[in-house]
């Protein structure tokens, strides 16, 4: 869970205009919402020529810019090209619009960087009061991570907390993440957070 530099990202533009090959970002996982935003790309100054998208989405599949048809036999234009498992079910596809309408009804994008500063305000508490132990707060809307000194550090947290009823998804070889649905409520947040300063206690 640690995120490009804007100025890292705008440079691989760069080459991509300068070298002519497609700029491709991957947002199964960032995109529709969970970065505060539609899509993560859109905070950081640089857009792609291509976005693949899935998992929140319902259905798996990915837009691209007018750049794509500079390859005469792209998906497109050329049957079979490419192929999704779970891509063009119609009723995924009927599912997600509804997903999108609901969405932007609800404002849950703003909720979600709304709730998501919160939740990176108080990972950086629990990094200034537990320092040596957990460190680099970091994140985006509700993706956020911390990191612990070591994995076996950090598998010691995952497993107090399991013991006290939370499941906590391990990232890289030493960190934690976070990854709420949008409709998670700042009293749900806090009861988690809660049980991680209680583990962290125990291991200081």
């Amino acid at each position: 869970d640690n995120h490009f530099r804007p100025e890292f990202l705008a440079e691989l533009r760069r080459l991509a205009d300068e070298h002519g090959f497609l700029l491709i970002f991957d947002e199964v996982q960032t995109g529709l919402g969970g970065t505060g935003t539609w899509w993560a790309f859109e905070q950081l100054g640089t857009t792609p020529d291509l976005v693949s998208f899935g998992k929140k989405t319902q259905v798996c599949g990915f837009f691209a810019g007018p750049r794509i048809d500079e390859v005469e036999t792209n998906v497109f234009h050329t049957s079979s090209r490419i192929n999704s498992t779970w891509g063009g079910n119609l009723v995924d596809m009927v599912r997600a619009k509804h997903y999108i309408r609901i969405i932007e009804e609800e404002k849950l994008l703003a909720r979600a960087r709304e709730t998501g500063a919160f939740l990176l305000g108080e990972l950086q508490a629990l990094a200034a009061e537990f320092p040596g132990l957990a460190g680099n707060p970091r994140g985006r809307g509700l993706m956020c991570a911390f990191t612990l000194p070591d994995g076996k550090t950090r598998d010691t947290l995952r497993e107090g907390l399991f013991e006290r009823g939370v499941l906590m998804l391990g990232s890289g070889t030493a960190s934690v993440r976070f990854r709420p649905s949008l409709t998670i409520t700042r009293e749900d947040l806090e009861e988690g957070l809660g049980v991680i300063r209680e583990v962290l206690h125990t291991m200081a």
